[in-house]
């Protein structure tokens, strides 16, 4: 997290999605995530279901290995009509409520709306298709990948879906076990602030050195 010897910025490896116990389904603790971070380098945004405590625990404890690295409170938020997340918060944002109300709440908070795991067709939280156009403007992240996504197509789906409203994309992991964390990331120049990310997501920096887990459908 560093500058390099030509004093360009190194890339950071960034998986944007991964849960800790908080969650309730996650057996990832807190210290694991900050284990596997000082082992592999990939940075985690913990966004546990409809709760900050384990997003602020594993931030503190990032930070305590490296001081420069931005401290990013996030929840997968259940509304009304599916799972949303909102990274940089400043306080937990209510589960239940609607999906436009969620999405204003997080703005309000100087928040990012992240659209995750758009297509996964095993998930009955994924956010209801029929309400994607009606809040799309309001959405500033698709997730183009998760790892815990079944089928290719449906990772290429979200990823093509960015691309028709001009929505930058993220990479997660969607870890619930530790075997899982590290696993999938992307590579995008330093921030610290939504602004920031926002830029180095659209830099063109980002990069997939991950592979699906299966193939394409015939």
């Amino acid at each position: 997290m560093s500058r390099t010897g030509n004093e360009e910025l190194d890339l950071w490896k960034f998986d944007m999605h991964v849960h800790s116990v908080y969650s309730g389904d996650s057996l990832n603790e807190p210290g694991m995530i900050a284990d596997s971070f000082r082992k592999s380098g990939v940075l985690p945004i913990v966004c546990d279901h409809n709760t900050t405590a384990g997003s602020a625990a594993v931030s503190h404890d990032l930070r305590k290995i490296d001081p420069q690295i931005p401290e990013i409170l996030a929840e997968e938020i259940m509304t009304r009509q599916g799972e949303v997340v909102g990274l940089f918060l400043s306080e937990m944002v209510p589960a239940y409520l609607d999906i436009r109300e969620t999405m204003a709440i997080i703005h309000g908070q100087g928040g990012l709306v992240l659209f995750p795991h758009p297509f996964c067709s095993w998930r009955g939280s994924r956010l209801w298709e029929e309400y994607i156009s009606e809040i799309i403007r309001g959405i500033d992240i698709v997730e183009g990948f998760n790892g815990r996504v079944i089928h290719a197509g449906e990772n290429a789906a979200a990823r093509e879906f960015a691309g028709r409203y001009d929505k930058p994309i993220s990479v997660g992991s969607d870890s619930h076990r530790p075997q899982d964390l590290g696993r999938y990331w992307l590579e995008l120049e330093p921030f610290s602030t939504p602004k920031e990310l926002m830029k180095a997501l659209r830099a063109g920096t980002v990069r997939y050195p991950v592979l699906e887990r299966f193939p394409e459908e015939e």
